[in-house]
């Protein structure tokens, strides 16, 4: 895992990125890209295996109620598919 420090509170906004859920509602999210890319370059198919690492890192930066597991792990996966599918289409 990456263990990228921001250099000063303008770095460290960038680093969050707000995530939409399922019920339509947003939270912010630290290092998000990073853990998107981080979880791409594991190269996993199973879509429970992608959410349950996603949500496992995610959980490392970012505080998760239990039970709002299943809302977290398929917004993650929406983001995921939505960024990393569409680069694998393009060929990238």
């Amino acid at each position: 895992m990456t263990s990228e420090k921001p250099c000063c509170a303008a770095a460290a906004a960038r680093m969050i990125k707000k995530l939409a859920l399922p019920d339509g509602s947003q939270v912010a999210i630290a290092n998000l890209d990073s853990i998107l890319k981080e979880v791409a370059h594991l190269k996993l198919v199973d879509d429970n295996a992608i959410k349950k690492e996603l949500l496992k890192r995610v959980k490392i930066y970012n505080y998760v109620a239990p039970s709002a597991d299943n809302e977290y792990s398929e917004a993650l996966l929406k983001e995921y598919r939505r960024q990393y599918c569409e680069l694998q289409r393009e060929g990238k």
